[in-house]
């Protein structure tokens, strides 16, 4: 006798009334949520030039101020109709572009119908007899048959088509609002002027790109990707837009699904590859990924020594299949499991069983657990209901998890954010990611301290992530670096380390620099990719983020974000601009100054008939105390100004020995980090500041770099200057607080107008 102990999500499931509720962030420089703004591009005006088109029976009209004549259809210039927008000279010379409307006699785009703007529309007549957890839509437009849905992602990759968009967009056929998105709903038969718009995610932004609708064909037939359904332009407009994006249709060939995946909805893409990784570790992925907002795509694999469109284990290969549910099947012996989402080891992998769907409605499995199978025979007519029932939709399909390394050979994983859980109704039976997002910067000889093992490393930015407790919690990490569709360059690796801190770290960055209370927990993922990303269960505590390139000195922009499922703080490390050690209080300093320095003051003051000095006499001193050091000009002069609140060009007498107390520390410091009379690294200078008294943020401290280093190097005259002009700025901000009853300047703003100038 046998029973089953079931669990299962599908991208269906009934809407629950669950808010996300973003964490607040614990420092100015780190959002807490997803925003995804649109970067507007222009908007290209053509003319179109007379020829076949004039003869087209459809409407055609421009907008006005186009500068196109009267009833053209508008030509795209920037991605014309020639063999330049195809990327290869090896097609044959007979190639012909038209439009829709010359080759169909009602051509569709998304059904010419737009999406209704209910987060439910109501269901087909087929979808009613279905179970009630499966009401969510998945269709494109509301009125589309079972048989048409399926036919317009059987796809038919034709000779430049790009199998890997076609099988990303059919995957995302599965939560129509997210398409959507990127191909917005356009129609043949109301306001059609030839051109079509759709966007693509790029580095954290959704690009805009307008294409017009003529497409390459020969003797009458696409020779782009197109889909099983009559009529219907949806697919071959889109893969035009992406081969405008990337350049030429044959230049998306070096992609791959999961690049597609990603420009086409925003999410972060993991990429696994079943044979290769141990079934426990898989089935766990699975158990993690599953009920969340998170979409699993499986490509199948070919089978050696088959050839064809259909294998004998019925997949097709190249078509995408979509993880919607686990169940878990028991003998007698076994052990009931009734929690989701727990983990699995060893043998209990043994009777998982998955669910997928083929958006195409074809290519469903033949081996156990297929439907009909004898396996079915065997368990209670209740539970067996119940499986078959969440199966009941056309592509939907059971199959053994044990059989699934060898029938798929790749694995994507899309993460998607909270504005696409609030978009998209699939997903509202999951559990919605929380999530945190920054745009930061390596800098050389700042910021770019390449990977943990580089002794610059400490100098990377650092992001502190709380898990609070109870109970652990899943993250995504991500650093993707800025990428141009077009550059075909080989990409430098990037990379991450994840270090686990003790409760009492403190939270700035001279202390987490210094590596201490810090324990390496991942430090492997560096690739030559556009993101490289991990999924993560971590216990409650505290870490410590660290994103870097693949070698120091190695500059570059990068985004970071990180997916939570449960609540978590996440805030980058930072310091507070502040003087540690006063000024005015080092002016009360008991330390002695040498007698022949006091005879020095004395004689330049008795010499200039005044009791202040001027900036040669302040030098005259700095060198009567240091006579190894010339005493620059330019740092005696940011001494002065430091005691010169009316900018007379002189400080009063009795003040220069509290000035050079100060020199003496801030001396003591270039000292102490100096390489052999090299001058000091400027990877060293946030340390070289909290010794002299003072620290900085990370831009005070970035432009600290920008200004007084040359080829990463401070020498000790620019590290006083640098101090000297801060304390400066400290000071004209005092002044300026003290007047101003409400300023509407921030310290680091003055700091920053005073340095970088």
């Amino acid at each position: 006798m046998l029973f089953v102990c079931f669990w299962t999500w599908c991208l269906g499931f009934k809407s629950r009334n669950e808010e996300i509720r973003t964490h607040a962030s614990r420092g100015p420089h780190c959002t807490t949520y997803f925003k995804w703004t649109p970067q507007y591009v222009r908007n290209y005006d053509g003319v179109a030039t007379a020829g076949i088109h004039d003869h087209s029976t459809i409407p055609r009209r421009w907008e006005e101020g186009s500068g196109g004549r009267e009833g053209a259809l508008w030509e795209d210039p920037d991605f014309p109709a020639d063999i330049s927008s195809i990327g290869s000279r090896r097609l044959p010379p007979d190639l012909l572009w038209m439009r829709p409307h010359e080759l169909s006699a009602r051509p569709r785009f998304l059904g010419d119908t737009t999406l209704e703007g209910s987060a439910t529309p109501a269901p087909s007549s087929r979808l009613a007899a279905q179970s009630t957890d499966d009401h969510a839509p998945d269709k494109q437009t509301d009125n589309e048959t079972d048989e048409d849905f399926a036919a317009r992602w059987s796809i038919d990759v034709g000779e430049v088509g790009d199998s890997n968009l076609c099988c990303a967009a059919a995957a995302l056929a599965l939560t129509p609002r997210l398409l959507a998105r990127a191909a917005p709903p356009h129609s043949f038969r109301q306001g059609y002027t030839g051109a079509f718009r759709f966007q693509f995610w790029v580095w954290g932004s959704w690009r805009w790109v307008t294409v017009d609708d003529r497409l390459p064909t020969r003797r009458g037939r696409l020779i782009t990707s197109r889909s099983a359904l009559p009529h219907d332009y949806t697919l071959p407009l889109l893969e035009k837009a992406y081969a405008k994006l990337y350049g030429s249709y044959m230049s998306l060939r070096e992609g791959s699904c999961a690049r597609a995946l990603q420009d086409l909805c925003g999410g972060v893409v993991q990429s696994f590859a079943p044979p290769r990784q141990s079934p426990a570790l898989l089935l766990r992925v699975l158990n993690s990924a599953v009920p969340r907002a998170t979409l699993l795509v499986l490509t199948p694999q070919q089978e050696k020594g088959i050839s064809g469109s259909r294998m004998r284990n019925g997949l097709i290969p190249g078509q995408p299949y979509c993880v919607t549910g686990l169940a878990r099947v028991r003998g007698e012996a076994g052990l009931a499991r009734s929690v989701a989402g727990e983990g699995v080891e060893g043998e209990e992998c043994a009777g998982a069983l998955v669910r997928l769907r083929a958006p195409a409605g074809r290519g469903e499995w033949r081996g156990a657990w297929a439907r009909g199978g004898p396996q079915w025979r065997a368990l209670p007519a209740a539970d067996r209901d119940l499986l078959a029932e969440t199966a009941a939709q056309p592509g939907h399909f059971w199959m053994p998890f044990s059989e699934l390394a060898r029938a798929f050979g790749t694995l994507e994983l899309v993460h998607l954010g909270p504005d696409e859980w609030v978009r998209e109704p699939a997903l509202r039976g999951r559990r919605a990611w929380r999530a945190a997002l920054a745009r930061r910067r390596w800098r050389a000889g700042c910021s770019a301290g390449g990977p943990p093992g580089a002794r610059t490393a400490p100098a990377n930015p650092q992001f502190r992530v709380l898990v609070p407790p109870p109970a652990a919690a899943h993250l995504v990490l991500a650093v993707a670096q800025q990428y141009e569709p077009r550059r075909a360059a080989r990409l430098p690796p990037v990379g991450f380390a994840l270090f686990e801190l003790t409760a009492d770290a403190a939270a700035r960055r001279a202390a987490l620099s210094a590596g201490c209370a810090q324990r390496l927990l991942e430090a492997g993922h560096v690739g030559r990719a556009r993101e490289v990303a991990a999924f993560v269960l971590l216990a409650p505590g505290h870490y410590l983020l660290v994103p870097h390139a693949g070698r120091p000195h190695a500059e570059g922009a990068f985004l970071l974000r990180v997916l939570c499922d449960r609540r978590a703080d996440v805030w980058e490390v930072n310091d507070d601009n502040i003087i540690i050690r006063d000024f005015n209080t080092e002016s009360r300093d008991d330390t002695p100054i040498p007698p022949q320095v006091e005879n020095t003051i004395s004689k330049i003051v008795e010499k200039q008939g005044s009791d202040e000095m001027d900036v040669w006499g302040v030098r005259g001193a700095v060198r009567r105390w240091w006579p190894r050091w010339c005493g620059s000009l330019e740092v005696c002069r940011a001494l002065v100004a430091l005691r010169d609140a009316a900018a007379g060009g002189r400080v009063p007498a009795g003040e220069v020995p509290a000035l050079l107390r100060l020199v003496g520390l801030w001396r003591a410091a270039v000292v102490r980090y100096a390489r052999c009379g090299r001058g000091v690294s400027s990877y060293r200078l946030r340390a070289l500041l909290w010794a002299a008294g003072v620290s900085a943020s990370n831009k005070v401290l970035e432009c600290l770099v920008l200004r007084f280093a040359r080829r990463a190097t401070l020498t000790p005259e620019a590290c006083l200057l640098a101090l000297a002009r801060l304390h400066l700025a400290h000071e004209r901000y005092r002044t300026l607080d003290a007047k101003l009853k409400s300023n509407p300047l921030s310290l680091e703003e003055v700091i920053l107008m005073t340095i970088y100038s």
